[in-house]
């Protein structure tokens, strides 16, 4: 009987009504106006722009960088990683606490400590895909700068030839033009290594005033294997801290408002909303204080940790077959690549032999295929760069990072 009226109250304070929802009032949509078709043509009158005589110089001191230091760097600075690992819930209030105080501690301390690691595991790949992308650009900002020292010189050669009446006025103009393509791949390399030196000073908790760059200090050495797919999977299994936190969720018995707070990270949507009514509050949380028996709604809670563990895993699984392809193809695009400048430097050989030999034309071949070198040797630098990105998402999707 007692329990009867405790159910009649509950459903007297929740109460019951009914409403029509009605789908809601439309605006009136924005009207344009209708003109005719123009041309888009930039400005540029105000910019008070003149091409630069020569490349821009780069600084004679930087800071040494390597990727170790770069992962271990970002692995210390991650965000609110550190804040979850000292979380108060973490702690008992006392040396005599309740066993089940000391097992929701302990409960606390498992999860938000993989939650932590898996910041730390992403900021990681953060960095170290920073790190190789500012690699990219110094090398390759090298090799513009040098093409562009080439083609000047060819340019002077040219300009003296038609003064003495000997040359075609079309072959400098082509050059000028090169030479303008190299200036402007040369200012956007210089911005996009001031932007990569801010990023990765963010990341790693370094001064953002300091002046002196960031210089990648690795050999950037290209592996003779490629990782093992079943080995893979199965380190990630083991490893990844996303899977282990709700691992612990799952064998943690009731995680209480803790699994709520995953399972809303997971979507908003899946978690029930606290009970306005007071009143209705303290009775549900005096029934939870007696209750022997996880309610239906613990047990939904823990049938959505067990889901989201399973999803989690084949996202795994998936996420480390496609990281160990990437490698695989990479290292194939690296040899295509190392094959065409080998070829290219042959061709170079072959011009220098030529231009010593006296023969007609021969500077200009020269020329042409010491540019062709250089640049693939900077598209060389880029397709090694994208091999070690996609080993560092490899173990990230590992969730090794975190571990090294």
């Amino acid at each position: 009987m007692a329990r009867f009226g405790l159910l009649l109250g509950i459903g007297l304070i929740v109460g019951c009504c009914s409403t029509q929802l009605a789908p809601p009032m439309r605006p009136a949509p924005a009207q344009l106006p209708v003109i005719p078709r123009g041309t888009i043509e930039p400005d540029v009158s105000a910019a008070n722009l003149t091409p630069v005589a020569s490349p821009p110089s780069r600084p004679n001191q930087y800071r040494r960088l390597t990727a170790a230091e770069c992962r271990t760097l970002a692995v210390r600075n991650a965000p609110l990683a550190n804040d979850l690992d000292t979380h108060p819930d973490n702690q008992t209030s006392h040396s005599h606490a309740t066993r089940k105080k000391s097992e929701q501690a302990q409960l606390s301390r498992l999860v938000r400590g993989y939650a932590a690691d898996d910041i730390r595991n992403r900021a990681a790949n953060d960095a170290l895909e920073l790190y190789y992308k500012l690699a990219t650009a110094e090398g390759q900002f090298d090799l513009v700068s040098t093409a562009h020292e080439v083609l000047r010189q060819q340019l002077a050669e040219a300009e003296k030839a038609i003064k003495l009446g000997a040359a075609d006025r079309a072959d400098a103009d082509r050059i000028r033009r090169q030479l303008l393509e190299l200036e402007s791949q040369l200012a956007k390399l210089e911005a996009a290594i001031a932007g990569l030196n801010a990023g990765l000073a963010g990341h790693l908790g370094l001064d953002p005033a300091d002046p002196t760059p960031l210089w990648p200090a690795d050999t950037f050495k290209v592996g003779d294997t490629v990782p093992d797919v079943e080995q893979s999977v199965q380190t990630a299994l083991q490893y990844r801290p996303d899977l282990n936190l709700l691992r612990a969720l799952c064998s943690g018995g009731n995680g209480g408002q803790l699994t709520k707070a995953v399972v809303n990270g997971i979507n908003p949507l899946l978690g029930t909303s606290d009970p306005s009514n007071p009143l209705l509050g303290q009775v549900v949380a005096i029934m939870a204080g007696i209750k022997q028996e996880p309610t239906k709604s613990e047990e939904k809670l823990q049938r959505q940790v067990a889901g989201a563990l399973a999803a989690r895993e084949r996202q795994a699984d998936a996420e480390v077959r496609a990281g160990v392809a990437m490698i695989r193809g990479n290292r194939l695009s690296v040899a295509a690549k190392v094959a065409e400048v080998r070829n290219l430097q042959a061709r170079v050989a072959e011009a220098e032999k030529r231009v010593a030999a006296g023969v007609a034309a021969a500077q200009a071949e020269l020329t042409l295929a010491r540019i062709d070198l250089l640049k693939a040797r900077g598209e060389l630098i880029q397709v090694v760069a994208e091999y070690h990105i996609s080993d560092v998402k490899l173990r990230q999707a590992m969730g090794t990072l975190v571990r090294e």
